[in-house]
């Protein structure tokens, strides 16, 4: 297969690294957690810190609040190294569970409605077989209206090069096989995925437990790998984050598993096919650290974009199969309420990110000029955010004036080494 050929200029760019404030109550630190930016907000889920986390938080970034979001029956138990991804609002939790031999089989994926607040679990219909089986450290990214999941371990047998994709409308899993059988990343693990232009692209983590740091191209469209060759670009690295901002992908922290996390940050930019080290980081903050994560926000960047509703016509419901049909009810009524802070009309609300208190407060977050209908959208925690600022404001006319573009940032939360205040660590990063 043809190599992409790539550079790299060792030129500098300035970058800081911000500490965002925290009130009231905070989620514990961890690592190997799940966490997904969507309209406004971070949602992170389990992990690990001396034990297996299971709880389950969403950070808004205009308020800088974290809120804990209440469990169930249905709710994912205790997960490490698993995935979350979103789409139409709803969140896909896959894998991390406990390797249990009752859990090896299973195919774990739940959903979450960020409006209705509710979890349900994913059941394969009677007869499907094709399916992945539980896994860590595997990497998922949304194209279009589906999840590809991309490699992952299991205790005992190791890592796999299995490439699965789950379609959103259908409910339904299928295993890729490549048009380039024999091309490809392999087995692999503890590496990290993103999406551009019709394309996946793949960075690192762990082949057959040796560390890499090659980089790889899954086109969507041709359906086959391509290895991006550099003559130099980033070490080799475990436990990094990926994010795209202003068309480059961005690799952050991650390191060797035996050594201390190193203070990675690099740029890849898809015009000129060439790598950059960002050297002068003004550490503000440490910004060593693994099995993090790290998600983009803003205008410039490819997390939480896009809302719509899901079709009816596009949900396969078996007659009879009451899970289907328990499922089916899940998503409509997960799509049925359009919340402001996804509207597209004008009265929506555009979150923007602020870390202290200016001196002339002009805060993005917004009081309605339209019906009390949309007022009452609103959750009761969204509401109570909104009337502390104006009680903290009383004289600020609070706006929808969005984000602007050199108010983009990406966020990495929490990781290892773990802060010392016991409190999850999230900073911003600000590209200049």
């Amino acid at each position: 297969m043809p190599e992409e050929p790539a550079t790299m200029i060792t030129e500098s760019a300035d970058c800081a690294w911000e500490s965002l404030s925290r009130r009231e109550k905070v989620p514990c630190d961890r690592f190997r957690h799940a966490a997904v930016a969507y309209n406004g907000f971070v949602y992170v889920h389990g992990g690990r810190q001396d034990t297996v986390l299971g709880d389950f938080w969403r950070y808004s970034i205009a308020l800088s609040r974290w809120e804990q979001l209440p469990s169930c029956q249905q709710a994912p138990d205790k997960l490490e190294e698993h995935s979350m991804v979103a789409h139409e609002g709803v969140l896909y939790v896959f894998g991390g569970e406990m390797d249990f031999g009752a859990n090896r089989k299973n195919t774990p994926l739940w959903m979450y409605s960020i409006d209705t607040r509710r979890w349900c679990e994913f059941k394969a219909g009677k007869g499907e077989e094709t399916r992945p089986v539980n896994r860590k450290g595997h990497s998922a990214v949304v194209y279009q209206s589906a999840m590809f999941v991309y490699g992952g371990y299991f205790d005992i047998e190791g890592a796999v090069e299995e490439f699965w994709v789950f379609y959103f409308d259908a409910q339904k899993w299928s295993q890729l096989s490549p048009h380039t059988r024999g091309v490809g990343p392999g087995p692999r693990h503890g590496h990290s995925c993103v999406t551009h232009n019709a394309a996946m692209f793949l960075f690192g983590g762990l082949k057959r437990m040796a560390e890499q740091n090659d980089f790889w191209k899954f086109d969507f469209w041709k359906h086959n790998w391509t290895i991006i060759k550099t003559s130099y670009g980033p070490p080799k690295s475990v436990g990094h984050g990926s994010v795209i901002y202003q068309d480059s992908l961005w690799i952050v922290g991650g390191g060797l598993p035996s050594r201390t996390p190193a203070h990675n940050l690099w740029k890849y930019h898809f015009a000129s096919r060439s790598w950059k080290k960002i050297s002068r980081v003004k550490q503000i903050v440490d910004c060593a650290r693994m099995y993090h994560c790290a998600v983009a926000v803003g205008s410039c960047s490819t997390s939480g974009t896009g809302v719509s509703s899901l079709c009816r016509e596009h949900l396969e419901v078996p007659s009879g199969d009451s899970s289907a049909e328990k499922l089916y009810s899940f998503l409509t009524s997960a799509s049925s309420k359009v919340s402001p802070l996804s509207n597209s009309n004008s009265n929506a609300i555009e979150m923007k990110t602020f870390t202290e208190r200016p001196a002339s407060p002009v805060l993005c977050s917004c009081s309605f000029s339209s019906s009390a209908d949309e007022q009452r959208l609103l959750t009761s925690y969204e509401n109570e955010s909104f009337t502390l600022l104006e009680e903290e404001y009383p004289q600020t006319p609070f706006s929808c004036a969005g984000p602007a573009a050199d108010e983009d940032v990406f966020l990495m939360i929490g990781g290892k080494p773990l802060s010392r205040q016991c409190e999850i660590s999230i900073c911003r990063i600000m590209p200049e």
